[in-house]
């Protein structure tokens, strides 16, 4: 993949689309970590009301799209097509109180792994807010893992990344700590 045809782009309600069109693939994803299965209608999550995919996606109004100072929806696209998203907190969404932001959630299409586009989504998102950060996944999620601990060093203040596994607000967690500096 070009790292030159590759963009992110802050999204509002208005263009919100694509990534709540990706959003059933990152919970089918993620669904081999989490333990979460079909529900009676055939939708993964374990909120036995929801009956379609529709219902399972980031609903306009949500807040991702209503409180544009405390959380950031990022898509990235290659040749301006979207191949996942990265979406930031902070404030009252960041669920431990010493860190400013946490990537909240983060996923890239098949057709995009393997190549620099998640280096890029990881590193221009976390770059463009300065502070204190955090990014956890699941510990039985070896490339996760691996990614991160590749691409945080590279975001991070001098390089320097603390990785733990612990009880955290979101479950048991591997969570890496890091600085990030004003951006240049």
């Amino acid at each position: 993949m070009n790292p030159e045809s590759f963009e992110l782009q802050l999204t509002t309600e208005a263009n919100s689309q694509a990534i709540r069109n990706l959003w059933p693939l990152y919970l089918h994803d993620i669904s081999e970590y989490d333990g979460n299965v079909a529900n009676p209608h055939g939708v993964i999550t374990p909120d036995d009301s929801i009956e379609t995919l529709g219902d399972a996606q980031l609903t306009p109004g949500s807040a991702w799209w209503t409180t544009p100072s405390q959380l950031f929806p990022y898509l990235g696209t290659v040749d301006g097509r979207p191949a996942g998203f990265n979406l930031i907190a902070s404030g009252p969404y960041v669920p431990t109180p010493e860190i400013d932001f946490v990537v909240y959630e983060f996923f890239l299409a098949k057709p995009y792994r393997g190549t620099s586009v998640a280096f890029e989504m990881a590193h221009q998102g976390i770059a463009r807010h300065p502070g204190t950060w955090e990014v956890v996944t699941y510990p039985n999620a070896p490339q996760a893992i691996r990614f991160w601990r590749k691409a945080l060093p590279l975001c991070a203040q001098d390089g320097a990344v603390v990785e733990t596994e612990e009880d955290h607000p979101f479950g048991r967690k591997v969570v890496f700590r890091f600085q990030v500096g004003s951006p240049a």
